[in-house]
């Protein structure tokens, strides 16, 4: 029995089917992997884990929670005022991006969403890195986002960062 060797065609389809599985692999990340996409405009900050866009959707940030500012007979917690800052200075008047979650909307009929700044950054990891919310992971996190959400927040409690700087908690 004579083996043949592949012929330079063969070679070739070999090498661009192994190149397009290995770039296809790379760029899972960019994927959708929960819900749809779509663009914004933020209008108004109402805490540090929810806003308002120009069409008067509500968005829910989805992974994090942040402290409560008082409303109505409620008073705040603690860095609530803090937190809602901080959201402020990285959506308020500004284009993102909202992926919205496995469930779209919660009980409150705001959109639950992954928030990405132009740029890419994940707004709710950013929350997490800087202390400015919690990890909230009892609904389930995305298995592609999970590491790095919960890395998020371990760095900031080690940091003593936002809502981490006052007593060990």
């Amino acid at each position: 029995m004579q083996i043949r060797r592949p012929t330079p065609a063969m070679t070739t389809v070999g090498i661009i089917a192994v190149l397009l599985y290995f770039r296809v692999t790379a760029n899972e990340d960019t994927l959708p992997r929960t819900g749809r996409r779509y663009s914004v405009l933020v209008a108004r900050v109402y805490d540090g884990d929810t806003f308002e866009t120009s069409t008067g959707q509500r968005v829910r940030l989805l992974g994090i929670d942040a402290p409560e500012v008082a409303h109505q007979d409620t008073p705040g917690e603690p860095f609530g005022e803090e937190s809602g800052a901080w959201l402020s200075t990285q959506v308020l008047q500004k284009t993102v991006l909202l992926e919205e979650g496995v469930e779209p909307v919660d009980r409150y009929g705001r959109t639950l969403a992954w928030v990405y700044q132009m740029d890419g950054t994940l707004v709710n990891e950013l929350a997490l890195a800087t202390g400015q919310a919690k990890l909230l992971g009892r609904f389930g996190l995305p298995q592609h986002l999970e590491p790095k959400l919960r890395n998020a927040e371990s760095e900031a409690k080690l940091q003593r960062r936002g809502l981490w700087a006052g007593p060990a908690k």
